[in-house]
């Protein structure tokens, strides 16, 4: 295994002023750079030197050239590099005066049969090219004249750039170990002024040892040479254990003018005491990873100054909104790395057929602040148009909001939208929603239908179960029933006030005034996150109260079962959800004028079920067989819980209460009735669910006057 400047040496003029240093281990040299050396030269015996990687870099007092040297050592002694020197040449003519890296200054010799590496720098004319450069190999011997022999010289070939090609791995050495550079993914981005690189850079400890990154500058290097600094997120203090692999997050701005052809990114390190930086590697970047997507369900990925997203479209779709259609796209953004990630502060537009385009807020409809590794955040987009507007493709554009003037394009999202495309719930099957903080179950519990003088309406009770472990309120709804060629009918949602506990439910009401005669089999439940647009982004209610809904997210159709209307021939278990009434020993009798009507009743409550009892009420209503007499009365269930901590049998305000209550009284002034007492024989006792003033027949039984019921 290598162990390369662990122990490095030089052989310059002034290397007689050396102390004698350390011995450079027994172990192979190799160019850092992964590329092939640019050439070797005998050094008599069994020993030789390879010029493996030479670089320039522009500096302010003209250019810092780099290089590095293998030195081999196959004889049985050590190799005293105390006679050797090197010398940097020009084909000008010119001769620089070259030092070793401040790491190479210890050690003055190669151990037998071992070989190591040595890295020298040298401040060269502002004019100098690479190709240019010659670097001499001397030997000191006191028999010349000079008391010097040349053993050779390497010339950088005119095709040599120093730059690792695309494809290939950048190799360059941190101490005494080594690190392979790789671009994961680059996507360059724009503004109005800049371009906005994106580099995922990830480094891999090829070496022995464990290492820290020292203090390093990532930058872009263009055709004419300008470098233009990245910021680096997670490189300071980077510590690489053998054969492992990091991930460093680099981006910056290019200005427009630069171009975006032929970039190379370029590592320099730092080197306070040398007061300028030196070049480790330099790598040509790849093609650039469009940041687009297509269909739903494909990921694409993304980056910003933060580091690496993934994106997924669950879908585009056109949903009715009173005169309008909103266009809602669904994108789940997940985070695949190691740290987690902030939420980019995001805007969005819609793009018809690219022609068109139609500004889009945002909405989150999780509960989190960051994203985890491993996990996601849903995003919703939407926006209005007309609904008679027709298109055939639509491009949903994610840009990242840099200042309140300034954004910059993410990703590109395509699709075809389609209603019929809706996420579909069958019957009898439940939809799960995940996103954090909003876990629960959605279900179509029943269907009812309700009557009335002036028409009718239809009512889903929609049953939604909390899987969070947490108490959680229920999130404002927005709905539409919607026929099967395509028409629909704006419904209205019950408000459920109370958070739902965990396992606990919830039963909702959605309804509308639906056609006479409208086959529900034909029917669909289109329902959907309730938002409302007129501030920023957007807002996602928790539920309705006092909240200018506009528009919705998420949706998702569900198939409604066939209604209940058998009609009970008993006073017992009628159901008005969450209660179950039952009615027994129901009693008649006439004093002077005033009608009684006597019953005992038995009220229980579904627990854990959170309902929305406005606008219900059980009506009770009483028919004589031979229309002598007739009434009704109503009973509002919000008013059926406990009073002030007191039963249904302590309770005197005759009204309904949940539990059980003997010879509850109704009575009803009636001054004739007492003259109509031979004639009456049986009467009617109905139960009706009146839900917004419409009713609908639960139970009917028959009595016998001034007799006690079973």
């Amino acid at each position: 295994m290598r162990n390369k400047m662990a122990a490095r040496a030089t052989a310059l003029a002034l290397i007689l002023t050396l102390s004698t240093g350390g011995v450079l281990a027994a172990t192979p040299a190799a160019a850092a750079s992964g590329q092939a050396a640019l050439g070797s030269v005998a050094a008599g015996g069994s020993a030789s030197f390879e010029l493996q990687n030479i670089q320039l870099l522009p500096d302010q007092n003209g250019n810092i050239v780099t290089f590095t040297v293998g030195v081999y050592n196959k004889g049985a002694a050590d190799l005293p590099l105390v006679d050797y020197w090197v010398r940097l040449k020009s084909k000008t003519g010119h001769t620089y005066t070259v030092r070793l890296m401040p790491q190479d200054k210890e050690t003055n010799k190669i151990g037998a049969r071992s070989s190591g590496q040595v890295s020298y720098y040298a401040k060269v004319g502002s004019g100098e090219k690479l190709q240019d450069l010659q670097v001499q190999f001397i030997k000191w011997d006191f028999s010349q004249p000079n008391s010097e022999r040349v053993l050779g010289q390497v010339s950088v070939p005119a095709s040599y750039t120093g730059v690792t090609p695309t494809g290939q791995n950048a190799d360059f050495q941190v101490g005494s170990s080594e690190l392979r550079a790789s671009t994961e993914k680059f996507t360059n981005g724009k503004n109005e002024k800049y371009y906005l690189p994106a580099i995922s850079l990830q480094l891999e400890n090829i070496g022995g040892a464990a290492l820290t990154l020292p203090e390093v500058q990532f930058s872009v290097r263009t055709p004419e040479g300008l470098l233009y600094p990245l910021d680096a997120k997670n490189a300071k203090d980077l510590k690489i254990s053998p054969k492992e692999t990091k991930t460093v997050q680099l981006s910056g701005a290019i200005p427009l003018k630069a171009g975006e052809k032929g970039w190379e990114l370029v590592i320099t390190r730092i080197h306070p005491e040398l007061k300028f930086n030196t070049l480790l590697a330099a790598y040509q970047l790849p093609a650039v990873s469009k940041p687009a997507g297509g269909e739903a369900g494909r990921e694409t990925q993304f980056m910003n100054k933060s580091g690496l997203y993934t994106a997924k479209l669950g879908g585009i779709y056109r949903l009715p909104w009173e005169d309008q259609d909103i266009l809602t796209a669904n994108v789940t953004l997940s985070n695949k790395g190691e740290q987690s990630l902030p939420i980019p502060d995001m805007t969005a537009y819609f793009l018809l057929d690219n022609a068109v385009k139609v500004e889009a807020k945002l909405v989150r409809t999780g509960k989190v602040i960051g994203i985890d590794p491993g996990a996601s955040l849903s995003v919703e987009a939407l926006g209005k148009i007309p609904y008679t507007y027709a298109f055939k493709e639509v491009k949903l554009v994610i840009q990242e909001k840099e200042s309140d003037t300034q954004v910059n394009d993410l990703l590109e999202l395509t699709a075809k939208p389609d209603l019929q495309q809706l996420p579909f719930v069958g019957l009898g099957e439940k939809y799960a929603r995940e996103e954090i903080g909003r876990k629960a179950q959605y279900t179509v519990a029943e269907i009812n239908s309700y009557e009335g003088l002036s028409g009718s309406i239809v009512s889903a009770e929609l049953e939604i179960e909390n899987a969070e472990k947490r108490f959680a309120p229920v999130t404002g709804l927005a709905a539409h029933f919607q026929l099967k060629d395509g028409t629909v009918f704006p419904a209205s949602v019950s408000e459920i006030k109370k958070t739902v506990a965990p396992g606990g439910k919830a039963r909702l009401n959605v309804w509308a005034a639906l056609p006479k005669g409208t086959d529900m089999e034909n029917v669909r439940l289109l329902i959907g996150d309730s938002v409302t647009l007129e501030t920023g982004n957007g807002k996602q209610e928790e539920n309705q109260q006092n909240v200018k809904t506009d528009a919705y997210v998420r949706p998702v159709t569900f198939a409604l079962p066939k209604e209940k209307k058998d009609v009970k021939d008993k006073l017992k278990d009628i159901t008005l959800f969450p209660y179950t009434v039952s009615m027994s020993r129901i009693n008649t009798s006439i004093n002077n004028d005033v009608l009684t009507l006597k019953f005992d009743y038995d009220i229980r409550k579904q627990l854990l079920t959170e309902t929305a009892p406005e606008g219900h009420r059980l009506v009770l209503v009483f028919e004589d067989y031979k229309g002598s007499k007739s009434f009704e009365k109503a009973y509002e269930l919000k008013n059926w819980e406990p009073h002030d901590g007191k039963s249904a049998e302590q309770v005197t305000d005759n009204e309904l209460r949940i539990g059980k209550k003997e010879n509850f009284t109704i009575q009803i002034q009636d001054a004739d009735l007492i003259y109509k007492q031979r004639f009456l024989d049986k009467f009617h006792l109905s139960v009706y669910h009146e839900f917004q003033g419409q009713r609908k027949l639960l139970a009917k039984q028959s009595f016998t006057w001034f007799t006690y019921s079973d």
